[in-house]
C-alpha cells in the first residue's frame, strides 16, 4: 500500500511539473489577478481619447496663431523740433501792476506743465523716454526779476513760459497670441512687426519770458 501511494504521488508530481514547463513555453503563466498587469496596447477609448486631445491642442494653435496682439512695445520715431510757442497765464501770481519810471522788482508765480497732445495707445513713460523729457510733469516756478520801466506811467508786467514743441511718431508692436502651457502670451515675431499709430505733439518748458505793457488812463465823466 505504500509502495502505490508513492508511485502515485510521484505521476502527480510529474504531471503537475509537465503542466507548468507547458505554460511557461506557451507564453509564460500570470499569477494574480489579471488587472494587476497593464496593458501595453491601447484600447479603442484610449485612443479616441488621444486623438480627440491632439485635435483640440492642434485646434488651439491654429486659432492662436490667425489671432494678432500688441505686445506691449512702443517706439517713439521721427522727433522733430517744430516751433516755439509762448504761454501767457492769466493768473494773479504771474502778473503785477507796477508804476513807472524807473527799474522795479517784479516778483511771480508761473504753474508749468509739460504738455502731450495725444499719447495714441503709449504711456506716458513710453512717450517720455522717447522724447527725452517727461510729458506729464508739473511744477510751480517761484523767482524775482528786474524790470525797467521809462514811462512815469502804470504799466500791466506778466511772466510767461516759452515751450519747445516736437512732433513725433508712436509704434506699436503686433505680436501673435501663443500657447505656453495652459496661458495664452502674445509674442513678438521673428521679423518684428512695428505699425505706426499716428502722429503727436509734445512741449518742453524752455524758459521764462517777461513783456510789459502800459496800463491805459482812466477817463473820469
Amino acid at each position: 500500500m505504500d509502495v502505490t501511494r508513492d508511485r502515485k504521488t510521484r505521476t502527480m508530481a510529474i504531471a503537475t511539473v509537465a503542466t507548468v514547463v507547458t505554460g511557461l513555453l506557451a507564453g509564460g503563466l500570470a499569477f494574480g489577478p489579471a488587472d494587476l498587469f497593464g496593458n501595453d496596447a491601447p484600447s479603442a477609448h484610449s485612443a479616441d481619447t488621444v486623438a480627440q486631445a491632439g485635435s483640440a491642442e492642434s485646434a488651439k494653435g491654429s486659432k492662436a496663431s490667425r489671432s494678432s496682439c500688441w505686445t506691449g512695445a512702443v517706439q517713439i520715431r521721427n522727433k522733430q523740433f517744430i516751433k516755439t510757442v509762448y504761454d501767457w497765464p492769466d493768473t494773479p501770481g504771474a502778473q503785477a501792476s507796477i508804476p513807472g519810471p524807473g527799474k522795479k522788482i517784479f516778483d511771480y508765480k508761473l504753474e508749468v506743465s509739460n504738455k502731450v497732445s495725444a499719447t495714441l495707445g503709449a504711456s506716458y513713460s513710453q512717450i517720455s523716454a522717447g522724447l527725452g523729457f517727461e510729458v506729464n510733469k508739473t511744477r510751480t516756478i517761484t523767482d524775482r526779476t528786474e524790470i525797467e520801466l521809462l514811462k512815469p506811467v502804470q504799466y500791466r508786467v506778466r511772466a510767461g513760459m516759452i515751450y519747445k514743441q516736437y512732433r513725433f511718431d508712436v509704434y506699436k508692436e503686433r505680436g501673435f497670441w501663443n500657447w505656453h502651457g495652459d496661458y495664452l502670451v502674445c509674442s513678438s515675431h521673428r521679423d518684428r512687426d512695428w505699425v505706426n499709430q499716428g502722429s503727436s505733439t509734445a512741449l518742453n518748458p524752455w524758459m521764462e519770458a517777461f513783456r510789459k505793457t502800459k496800463t491805459p488812463k482812466r477817463t473820469t465823466h
